[in-house]
């Protein structure tokens, strides 16, 4: 059996053509597709060096003489069919460059004057973009905030939306080589030079907040103030660098690098005003809770009741109430007349004297889990699964233990992971806090993985598995494996096509497979077919040039980005009883 790849075909039937006209010009960055013909000119210039006679033209004085020779050419190309044929539309694979013949086809015959309707181009070239001339030029190492613009070919890109933002800027996501520049248009010329900035432009936020502070926790949100300037605190993932040193507004230590965690929300004069003394109905008045006490951000929980001296002379105090999580992270963290102390702690009223008894903080915040304490959570499980219990102990006096379950798929993938662990400020983001508990889960049960046990029989598709009389797992799929063997040249279905005799002749045979669907895993190496699961759920890894990103992390098919790699492919069947 004779196979001619479809490039090669194309080669072997466009090559051939006799080329008359020039077909519309390669523009960089247009979205060609397969069969989009367009031409290219170049110039190619020589040099060579000759021996003279001196004293003659030209001629110097060692007796040569070196002649420069420029010859410019056009050709015409066309856009491959298949797979590379997505390659058209990048800049690195236009058609005269070093990997140009991987998406093009070059006509044999140079090509003169116009084609005029012989060209067939379903893509026309970028049109000019909404702004007045070509933005910075894109500079690699750069870090690039989501819906910058930049120029490269003479045509202006902007840059994805977070967090895929992150990668603008890193080398081999150069704009026209991946997924996170998208083109706006073309340009000419530069954009003119802006002005210093106006505050005009930005909201008047009234008095700057506090400056910011090395090290301070900061939450999605938060405010700090620098040169007259309010920034905000980017969400997470991101907000976990606003307190880390080299991200501080405006700082020259690490670059841009504050870009990441802030963004500019405004300008400011002066301080925020000091708020109004609360006031409180006297009938509300009542003794103080225990004092505040610094803590780690387990110490207090939502609804923890303190006291604190607010002033001396004579002596005042206000209560304060400890928010819900995420918030009551702080409230051990500061103090709630601190700067800072807002995040954790609401203001309750003023108080004299002291509570009696004075009991200690409740759990009126959350419920009671009935039925006892489950399993303790493990960080060297990596089994936890959608639906498992763990128990997670926030503090030993007084006794305080919460009850967390692993959120449904997509969100169980992260119960396995250390950095969102209960206890963790990530911890919602794979778990879901169900309550308190007490005592013990009689009997205690560990969560279990999915049990893919052997199948009482092969399935008869299984055609490898049944003649090795091997074992097949419950959850499967197949995979056709094709291998060249040897054969006898008379027989009729081995391939004989040079007369050969006896058993020198070869053929393709196909087996089927069933390989068991294992759990997904970021460090392995996987190909295209290839079945992992993620609890019960399946996912299939794409064909070429897809399955180039099924081992890489960042699309996992517990990520939202898993589409760009991996197809949902059904789910396992229920566990053997």
């Amino acid at each position: 059996m004779i196979k001619i790849e479809s490039i090669a075909l194309t080669a072997a039937l466009f090559g051939a053509t006799h080329a008359a006209g020039c077909f519309p010009a390669y523009v960089s960055g247009t979205e060609y597709d397969s069969g989009d013909q367009v031409s290219v000119t170049s110039t190619v210039t020589t040099t060579t060096t000759e021996q003279c006679e001196l004293n003659s033209a030209g001629c110097g004085p060692s007796g040569f003489k070196t002649t420069t020779t420029s010859v410019t050419s056009s050709y015409n190309y066309q856009c491959v069919d298949g797979a590379y044929g997505v390659y058209c539309k990048s800049p690195d694979f236009n058609p005269d460059g070093i990997h140009g013949s991987v998406a093009w086809t070059q006509e044999s015959a140079e090509c003169t004057g116009a084609a005029g309707s012989q060209a067939t181009t379903t893509a026309a070239p970028p049109q000019p973009w909404s702004g007045a001339g070509c933005p910075e030029a894109y500079a690699a190492g750069t870090s690039y905030d989501a819906a910058d613009t930049v120029s490269s070919g003479g045509l202006v890109y902007e840059c994805a939306a977070a967090p895929n933002n992150l990668f603008c800027g890193q080398a081999g996501y150069e704009p026209g080589t991946g997924d996170v520049w998208t083109i706006l248009g073309s340009c000419t010329g530069s954009m003119a030079p802006t002005g210093s900035p106006a505050f005009t432009t930005l909201t008047d936020m009234g008095g700057c907040p506090s400056k910011w502070a090395a090290g301070a926790t900061y939450e999605e949100g938060d405010k700090v103030s620098s040169g007259g300037l309010v920034f905000e605190c980017r969400a997470f993932p991101f907000s976990s660098h606003c307190g880390q040193a080299g991200y501080e507004p405006i700082s020259e230590a690490n670059g841009e690098a504050w870009k990441d965690a802030w963004t500019v929300a405004g300008y400011c004069d002066g301080t925020i005003s000091p708020t109004s003394a609360p006031s409180f109905d006297p009938a509300n008045v009542s003794g103080c809770p225990v004092a505040w006490a610094a803590g780690n951000q387990d110490a207090y929980v939502g609804d923890d009741l303190v006291s604190v001296v607010v002033q001396t002379t004579p002596e005042v105090k206000f209560v304060y109430k400890c928010k819900d999580w995420p918030f009551s992270g702080f409230c051990g963290q500061f103090s709630p007349i601190a700067d800072g102390g807002d995040q954790g702690w609401e203001i309750v009223g003023k108080c004299e004297g002291s509570i009696s008894p004075t009991s200690s903080p409740t759990f009126d915040s959350v419920s009671l889990v009935s039925g006892g304490c489950p399993g303790v959570y493990d960080k060297a499980n990596t089994s936890y699964e959608a639906g498992d219990a763990v128990s997670y102990v926030a503090s030993t006096s007084p006794p305080r233990t919460l009850v967390y379950e692993c959120k449904p798929y997509p969100y169980n993938g992260y119960c396995n992971n250390e950095a969102f662990a209960p206890g963790t400020d990530n911890v919602a983001t794979g778990w879901d806090l169900k309550g308190y508990c007490e005592g013990t889960i009689s009997p205690t049960v560990s969560p279990t993985a999915y049990a893919n046990d052997p199948l009482a029989s092969v399935p008869a598709e299984c055609e490898a598995e049944t003649a090795a009389s091997g074992s097949v797992d419950t959850c499967y799929y197949t995979k056709d494996v094709t291998t060249e063997e040897s054969c006898t040249c008379s027989d009729s279905d081995c391939p004989n096509p040079n007369g050969l005799t006896g058993s020198a002749c070869t053929k393709e045979v196909t087996v089927t497979h069933c390989p068991t669907v294992a759990s997904y895993s970021a460090t392995a190496t996987y190909a295209a077919g290839d079945v992992v699961r993620v609890g019960t759920k399946r996912f299939k890894c794409k064909e070429w040039p897809f399955y180039l990103w099924c081992g890489n992390a960042y699309y996992a098919p517990t990520g939202e980005d898993y589409g760009d790699a991996w197809s949902t492919d059904g789910d396992c069947p229920p566990p053997l009883p």
